[in-house]
């Protein structure tokens, strides 16, 4: 007979799954579920929501595609609203999770996407900095019952993390990493470097540093500006960010390998969710990739991922002081004009004014522990404005 000490009995055994729980059932949080659940049944996945019947439906999804695919997911659903700390705290403290994702907002950044056009190219003038109420009230409740809970568990922050996890870090509550954003353009611009370059991608080594402004300029224009970026690009270990033009490489992103994006495209930002899940919970290696706001830092970085850390991956062409900097001036592009040590988050005025003169919104400054209640008035506001507005 074996030995449960003998290395060839784990094959007999079934690990232990990780215990993940997924807050929001939304786009990102169930595709978030959808991808857990198809890994090997290496996951016990918690995914909950504001309304029972929806998050029920929801992970009735993920279970019925998982067992298509031949695996035996395990899902349990709860009934939470996150902007109740005590309830949350207890749900937390009840199922010790290893590892939590926040996948809630008040309103999705793609949600004026759904607006008739004329609107919708109006609004977007005042890119994402601010409406950071809405995603920051749910994701500071969030980390309110993390720290009332007692858990230990990580947590990774997909509501625009770029901002969310910065401001949240000025009052002692950040979370670990963010996911997404400057990690749903590396994979284009790796490819473009392939082609340009003329090598496989095994012997390239990308190293990037943006916030969401730049990143997201790129994806749509084929050019970072007026945000700012670093670029490291390393060939057979030689540094070679010099032997490629930056603008060419930014143009191929959008000429050869642009993507569908809006609600459809979420699935790579998802994707990246679960990417720095899945290196977070190894407890064996460590992966180079791209998050944002790890430890609280604006904007998005080159960093390494496992053992349950995150650390800055700033090697080769730039530094971590120049890529926070880089960051901090992206910030000023989405429209956060600085975010103060003592919570306060100051707005640039002329991407504040757009809200101002589309719907009567206007915030020049507020703390983090107001959030709840700017959200509270931008939603207002925004639901009347739509109401009037043909879509």
């Amino acid at each position: 007979m074996r030995s449960r000490h003998d290395p060839r009995f784990r094959h007999m055994v079934k690990q232990a799954r990780h215990t993940v729980m997924v807050l929001g059932s939304g786009v990102i949080g169930g595709q978030v579920a959808d991808l857990l659940s198809r890994m090997d049944n290496r996951y016990h996945i918690i995914l909950a929501s504001r309304t029972l019947n929806k998050v029920n439906e929801r992970a009735n999804l993920t279970i019925t595609s998982a067992m298509c695919l031949g695996l035996e997911p395990k899902v349990d659903i709860y009934c939470l609203d996150v902007q109740n700390i005590d309830q949350t705290a207890s749900l937390i403290s009840s199922l010790s999770p290893d590892l939590i994702i926040n996948a809630t907002s008040l309103q999705p950044f793609w949600a004026i996407s759904l607006l008739e056009k004329p609107l919708f190219q109006r609004l977007q003038q005042a890119r994402i900095g601010p409406w950071l109420p809405n995603h920051l009230a749910t994701a500071r409740t969030v980390m309110l019952a993390v720290a009332a809970s007692g858990s230990q568990a990580s947590v990774i922050n997909a509501a625009f993390p770029d901002v969310v996890n910065p401001a949240l870090h000025s009052v002692g509550l950040a979370p670990l990493v963010g996911a997404g954003n400057i990690a749903n353009l590396i994979p284009s611009l790796q490819r473009a470097c392939e082609k340009i370059m003329g090598a496989p991608r095994d012997r390239l080594s990308l190293r990037f540093a943006a916030h969401h402004a730049a990143c997201n300029e790129i994806s749509s224009t084929g050019r970072p500006d007026p945000a700012p970026y670093a670029l490291s690009l390393m060939l057979d270990g030689r540094e070679a960010s010099s032997d490629i033009q930056h603008s060419a490489l930014f143009k191929s992103v959008v000429d050869d390998f642009r993507r569908v994006r809006g609600i459809a495209g979420q699935i790579v930002a998802a994707s990246n969710v679960v990417a720095v899940a899945v290196a977070l919970l190894d407890e064996r290696n460590t992966r180079a990739m791209h998050a944002p706001g790890p430890h609280g830092l604006p904007g998005g970085y080159p960093v390494r991922i496992g053992k349950g850390g995150v650390s800055l991956d700033c090697i080769g062409g730039f530094g971590s002081d120049e890529a926070i900097s880089v960051n901090e001036a992206g910030a000023v592009v989405e429209g956060i004009e600085a975010i103060l040590p003592d919570g306060t988050i100051i707005f640039t005025d002329q991407e504040m004014t757009v809200l101002k003169n589309e719907f009567g919104y206007y915030c020049k400054k507020m703390h983090v522990n107001e959030a709840s209640l700017h959200a509270e008035e931008l939603q207002s506001r925004y639901q009347s404005y739509i109401k009037k507005s043909p879509r």
